[in-house]
């Protein structure tokens, strides 16, 4: 296992700190200024989808997921390849940007990296994110990167999805 694993490990195994507001607010500022330029004009070719994961304690909006998601964005930069994810999306700015990023005329997305975790199946954002991919004309491919387990069963997955 990596450095990073193990730093991710400590963050978030048992008896791990709550994240605060604070932390969540670090986290998106380090993600925003990543941004190449002005962000209606930024279109990477890596894209990462995440459910938050808020645990008991932690503060609203933050969660392990973020974190989890600005470690593949860290590890991934560092090698020169840009990414995009909620993260990097401002305070104020409509989440929907990033299926724009994902799925426009002007997307230019060749891979849609999912961090698997069980609130992943909570979230349907993500599920949109991740039909959005599927349904791409562009061949958008997709990797599953499973960061927690117990997932749930087939059944308790997406319970809030709701037949048309």
């Amino acid at each position: 296992m990596g450095a990073g694993a193990a730093t991710l490990s400590t963050m978030m195994g048992p008896g791990a700190p709550a994240l605060t507001l604070e932390d969540g607010e670090v986290a998106r500022a380090a993600m925003q200024a990543l941004v190449k330029g002005e962000l209606n004009a930024y279109y990477p070719e890596v894209l990462i989808s995440y459910a938050t994961g808020r645990r008991e304690g932690d503060a609203p909006g933050c969660g392990p997921g973020m974190l989890y998601c600005k470690k593949i964005c860290e590890l991934l930069e560092a090698e020169g390849i840009d990414t995009f994810s909620g993260l990097h999306v401002p305070a104020g700015t409509d989440w929907k940007v990033f299926l724009l990023k994902l799925n426009s005329r002007f997307a230019n997305c060749k891979v849609l990296i999912v961090v698997v975790s069980p609130a992943l199946y909570e979230s349907i954002p993500c599920l949109n994110e991740i039909f959005d991919a599927l349904t791409s004309k562009k061949g958008v491919k997709i990797i599953p990167v499973l960061f927690e387990n117990p997932l749930p069963r087939s059944d308790d997955q997406w319970t809030k999805v709701q037949a048309d």
